[in-house]
Parts: structure tokens; sequence; C-alpha cells
């Protein structure tokens, strides 16, 4: 992080916040912003950060599906017996297949992590890789308009969950839109959209979660003033994060997620040409 100003860690955060969920990865474009401002040494444990804060947001805006896993998975588990105990158990049992589900999501994206996780870290510095896998990206949520032609009505399913979360694993690779490839996924099997959008969302906390514990010990060599950039650039990448996560549901629902492929293409043919 040395070089790094207060300003280009606001920029850096906002960047973050507003990529993170729209479909255009937000990795890639923090790779290619660093290299703009002449630093060539990635900061993995900034960029990680930064997803820590737009982790919140996500939070925030599925807290009530989270609280709902929660109460389900570690309040009681036999059956209710109040009047309305039908709707309740119902729903306990809807949260807890749903977390059945984002626990086996999961389990894909980490062996994928950490089985290539030298292999990821190592295209964080190569900006021609990037450009290629943001035209990769584009071509994914331009196959969302070719072939998702009605709103599916496939329930989320084992299979599913275990695809979902080998893309998610794959997604870690700079350029590829982790939201974009996982919900695209997930449209293209025939997943209802507001369920492709909420189970995208939900399946990162664990990953990112489990992102930050393995580089949680690189915390400990920062000094004060880099703890100040990180926390200017969080908060940036929080209060943007939560109004591009509402846009993109929104965008979901609409069907107008394949929008976003044009400007994939371009800023990938872009990061390849400036590259060579």
């Amino acid at each position: 992080m040395n070089g790094l100003t207060a300003l280009q860690a606001i920029l850096l955060g906002a960047l973050q916040g507003l990529t993170e969920f729209l479909p255009v990865s937000s990795s890639g474009h923090l790779v290619l912003l660093q290299q703009f401002f002449g630093l060539h040494e990635p900061a993995l444990i900034f960029d990680l950060l930064l997803h820590i804060a737009t982790l919140f947001a996500v939070v925030l805006m599925y807290r009530h599906d989270i609280w709902a896993l929660i109460t389900a998975w570690f309040g009681p588990w036999s059956s209710p017996t109040l009047s309305h105990a039908p709707e309740v158990y119902a729903e306990r049992s809807s949260a807890r297949r749903l977390g059945m589900l984002l626990i086996v999501a999961n389990l894909p994206t980490a062996v994928i992590g950490l089985t290539f996780e030298s292999t990821f870290e190592r295209l964080f510095t190569i900006p021609w890789a990037v450009g290629l896998a943001l035209i990769g990206t584009g071509t994914i949520l331009w196959c969302v308009k070719q072939f998702v032609l009605r709103p599916g009505k496939t329930k989320m399913g084992i299979a599913h969950a275990l695809l979902l979360g080998c893309v998610q694993g794959l997604a870690i690779t700079p350029g590829i839109s982790r939201s974009g490839s996982t919900i695209a996924a997930a449209l293209l099997c025939g997943i209802p959209r507001d369920m492709a959008a909420r189970f995208s969302f939900l399946m990162s906390i664990p990953a990112i979660l489990g992102a930050t514990l393995l580089k949680s010990a690189s915390l400990n060599a920062l000094s004060s003033e880099q703890l100040s950039l990180i926390a200017a650039g969080m908060l940036s990448a929080l209060i943007v994060g939560y109004v591009a996560l509402r846009v993109l549901v929104r965008l979901v629902q609409q069907g107008d997620l394949w929008r976003f492929a044009f400007y994939c293409w371009c800023l990938g043919l872009g990061a390849i040409l400036v590259s060579l």
C-alpha cells in the first residue's frame, strides 16, 4: 500500500462498492485502477478489506433473510405448537433448506480457492489477463439475453448449489464478475430472478469471510496510517455498495443484466490494448 493516498483509497473504495454488485468485476477494476495510479504491487489485503465493506452492504440488504437463517438453525427444531404453527414450521423448513444449500455451494468455492490461491494472486499483476476475463464476463452476461427468454420456475437444488459454488470459485479470477457470473448461471438454469440474486449474494458471505480469515495475519503488519486509509476506503465502499446492490437487484428483476456485456467487452479490450 506504499504510495496510496487518502483520495485514492476513497476512490478505490467507491469503485469497489460500485463494481462489486454491478456485474463488471470489482477485482478487475481495482487491478486496472491501481495500475493507473502507479501502484504496481497489488495491495491484496486492501482489496480484501474493501470486499468486507461491501459484505456489510449485503448483510444490511438481506438482514431479514440472514435473521431467518440464524433463528431456523439455532432456534428450537421441534414443531411449533402455536396457532400459526404451520406457517412458522414452513418458514423454518425453508430457511434450513436454504442454509444447507448455501453450505453446499461454498464447498467447491473453498476447494477451488485453496487449491489455486497462488495462481489467482498472480493474475492480479497481469492487466491483459484481466482484460480477457472481462471479455469472458461480458460473454456470460450476453448469454442471459440469448437463452433466458422468460422468468424461470426451477426450484433451487443441490446440483444447482454445487454449480454456482464452482462458478463462484472460478470468479476469484480478477475480471470475472462474481455476482454477474453466479446470477447468470442461476438464470440459465431456470432459477427465478429474485432467488438467483438472493442466493448469489447470500452465498458470497461465507466465501468472503473465509478469505478474510486466511489473510487475517497480514493485518498485524499494517501501520496506523495504512489502517486509516483502509477505513476511509471501506466506508466509501459500504455506502456506494449498498446503493449499487439495490440497483442490481432491480435490474435482475427487470431482466436487464445483459446490458453490462457491452461495457465489459469495451473495458476488457481496452485493457488488452493498453497492456500490449
